[in-house]
């Protein structure tokens, strides 16, 4: 019997449990004594030994939230003549909380009465730690997937509905009880935007793919109640730990105000605010198409460029407000007197524009008059004044034989200035004579306009850097000229140089910038040009953060008509402006053109040599565009080739462009000339010019434009 019990004790001990031997004298647990046998009163805190230890002092031991639970328990068992089975926590000496747990049977005499209980008590202590550690994690992801702002919804492998948080509950108006064991299809129904179902729900896509599933954000929800409401969602699998497949977890989350805002920003971007007309960028998008299906399928259209009359007059006399309603009321009535295809966009304050699909020149001119008397048979009226509007309209054919959007543009716009020119009020389709003259007209006007500049102080300075590709990294800068109207808007070079060219004001122009060019030497050397540094501006003079500046040199290119190669008196005049201020000549490169040179030639050599000998540099732009370049280059005093943009730009993938630009810097180089890559516009093309050794590289992808203080 003692090998037995030894044995007994033996793995009693190696499971960590103890004999729970207790004797009743009157039948109440609180007046039992507890026996504790070796290792048990190690489960106490206690020193392993036998103890016999009265009940109430055992309570002692007992944490105080749990000893009348208890208590209780045990003393119904012995009440009941039942075994107990409880779990209860301990407090050691040290203080530290252990959790036990006890099972036994009560045993009483031959008359019945109760006079013991035999059992087992053991430590949980480890499995409480566990089992509340992962009641805490499920929690905290119960609290995190109801908080959540998305929609959440798990289902099992098969795609049967397992949970919903509280906003999937919210979104499809299924609760969590009634949804689990749905299809996922029933509780998430999703169609889309044409309200056709999904060929596979986002979730069984998962299930099938094993991989997460991001959907098109174009699709809705249907929700119980038969409401859309649209949705963006994704799918992943959720896996056990042995890598098994335990179902999907489907994310989504309502975007109806995005997609409002979207689908509002996008009218925005098209419409024209004020009058809801398409506007200009979307008016020629509309022309490109029309422009594709005329080359492509050989389709003729018409383009109608309008300007109202007496518009102007009513906003003066009546203020913007009359101006707005105005334009309003006529938009409305345009509309109601076109064909559904034709297409009216505002294109500007007071221009409008129209797009005649499939129409011939002929029935484009009566459909043109017939607006022209709409309009003039309109009575506007505020504060019981009445006006009488005209408009004059310009007619374009869209043929196969068009050339470009911009062209058309251009073509309808100096029509419309002829029907204004000869009377107002009128329609008139566009001739090729139409563009010699308006071009001409234009360049009149441009004559007042350069001695207004002049005169008023118009012009303005921006600097494009020129950065060198070498591991220097150096930089300086071409200067280019911009005419600031009274209105505030930048007027590039290309609208007013060839005015200026013709009716001989280039001379003077140079002379404009040369000597702005040394005041702003000299305001950086006294520190008033510093700030110029710190902006760029696009070419409309949106300023804008500049990136980090490469080592600059404080070089500047100054780009001379061939007009001025021919001024005797020029070279006089750039030695009086460096010395009047204090200009090192070293500072400074001369930009002239490959054509300019090559029409004076023996004058260039002789301007160049001059200004070369005080320390000037010189730059030949456009390198290439002329057949005799390689020719008389030898005989120029050059520093710089800057390779003309129409090799550069298709430079990436075109093998000819690329062989010419080799071609040119091979040469360069060979006769100790830096070449520069003008039109640099994107790193594929900076990539190209780099690997081919080119020194310098000028454009967007280097650097954007910024203002010149002048002083």
């Amino acid at each position: 019997m003692d090998i037995i019990q030894r044995h007994l004790r033996m793995a009693l001990d190696a499971a960590r449990m103890a004999i729970w031997d207790s004797h009743l004298t009157d039948g109440t647990v609180i007046s039992s004594v507890v026996h504790w046998v070796g290792w048990g009163t190690g489960l106490l805190g206690l020193p392993p030994g036998d103890l016999a230890q009265p009940f109430a002092q055992f309570l002692q031991f007992v944490y105080h939230e749990d000893r009348d639970r208890l208590l209780n328990t045990m003393q119904e068992a012995v009440d009941c003549g039942s075994g107990y089975d409880v779990q209860y926590r301990v407090v050691w000496r040290d203080g530290s909380h252990h959790w036990l747990a006890a099972k036994a049977h009560v045993f009483y005499d031959d008359g019945g009465q109760p006079t013991g209980t035999l059992g087992i008590v053991w430590d949980i202590t480890e499995r409480k730690r566990i089992e509340q550690s992962a009641a805490r994690e499920r929690e905290q992801a119960a609290v995190t997937l109801r908080s959540i702002g998305e929609g959440v919804i798990t289902t099992d492998e098969h795609g049967k509905t397992q949970y919903l948080n509280r906003i999937a509950e919210q979104l499809t108006g299924w609760g969590n009880d009634e949804a689990h064991g749905l299809d996922i299809a029933t509780t998430l129904p999703l169609i889309d935007d044409d309200g056709a179902p999904l060929a596979e729900h986002a979730a069984l896509q998962c299930l099938r793919l094993r991989q997460t599933i991001n959907m098109p954000s174009q699709n809705q929800l249907v929700t119980r109640e038969g409401r859309r409401i649209a949705v963006e969602e994704s799918a992943a699998p959720i896996w056990s730990d042995t890598g098994e497949l335990l179902g999907a977890v489907v994310v989504f989350r309502d975007v109806s105000h995005e997609r409002k805002l979207s689908k509002q920003l996008s009218w925005n971007a098209s419409h024209d605010m004020l009058t809801g007309l398409i506007n200009r960028r979307e008016f020629e998008a509309q022309i490109a198409h029309a422009l594709h299906s005329a080359k492509q399928e050989d389709h003729v259209h018409a383009l109608l460029y309008m300007d109202l009359d007496q518009f102007k007059i009513v906003n003066d006399t009546c203020g913007h407000s009359a101006g707005d309603l105005l334009l309003q009321l006529l938009a409305k009535m345009l509309q109601t007197e076109m064909r559904d295809s034709d297409i009216l966009a505002r294109l500007g304050g007071d221009e409008l524009g129209v797009l005649l699909p499939h129409c011939p020149p002929d029935q484009a001119l009566l459909v043109a008059d017939g607006i022209r008397q709409s309009v003039k048979n309109f009575r506007f009226v505020w504060d019981s004044r009445t006006f009488e509007l005209g408009v004059s309209i310009g007619v374009v054919e869209i043929n196969r034989h068009s050339k470009s959007m911009t062209e058309l543009l251009i073509a309808a716009d100096q029509a419309c200035y002829l029907a204004k020119e000869r009377g107002r009020n009128r329609v008139h389709m566009y001739q090729e004579s139409d563009l010699r003259l308006a071009r001409r007209q234009g360049e009149m006007q441009w004559v007042s306009r350069l001695n207004e500049a002049f005169e008023h102080q118009y012009f303005r300075l921006y600097a494009q850097p020129i950065v060198g590709l070498g591991p220097r990294g150096e930089v300086h800068d071409e200067v280019l000229i911009r005419i600031q109207s009274d209105l505030g808007e930048l007027i590039l070079p290309g609208a007013f140089i060839p005015a200026a060219e013709r009716y001989d004001m280039m001379a003077a122009i140079d002379r404009w910038v040369i000597r702005a060019v040394c005041r702003h030497v000299r305001s950086v050397r006294e520190g008033k040009g510093a700030a110029d540094a710190g902006t760029e501006a696009d070419a409309d003079g949106a300023r804008q953060p500049a990136p980090a500046p490469a080592p600059y040199s404080g070089q500047y290119s100054i780009n001379l008509s061939g007009t001025s190669l021919g001024d005797e008196g020029l070279h006089d005049y750039i030695i009086e402006q460096f010395a009047e201020h204090n200009v090192d000549p070293g500072k400074i490169c001369f930009e002239i053109t490959e054509t300019a040179v090559i029409a004076n030639l023996v004058k260039a050599q002789d301007f160049m040599t001059r200004l070369k000998a005080l320390g000037c540099r010189f730059a030949l732009d456009d390198f290439g565009s002329g057949l005799s370049s390689f020719a008389y280059l030898k005989a120029l005093p050059v520093d710089f080739l800057k390779i003309d943009g129409v090799f550069i730009r298709d430079i990436a993938n075109n093998a000819v462009n690329r062989a010419m630009v080799k071609a040119i810097n091979e040469v360069g180089h060979v006769m100790g000339i830096c070449t520069v890559a003008e039109y640099v516009e994107d790193d594929e093309t900076l990539a190209v010019v780099r690997e081919l050794g080119v020194d310098y590289a000028q454009g967007y992808a280097v650097g954007q434009l910024r203002p010149l203080h002048t002083g």
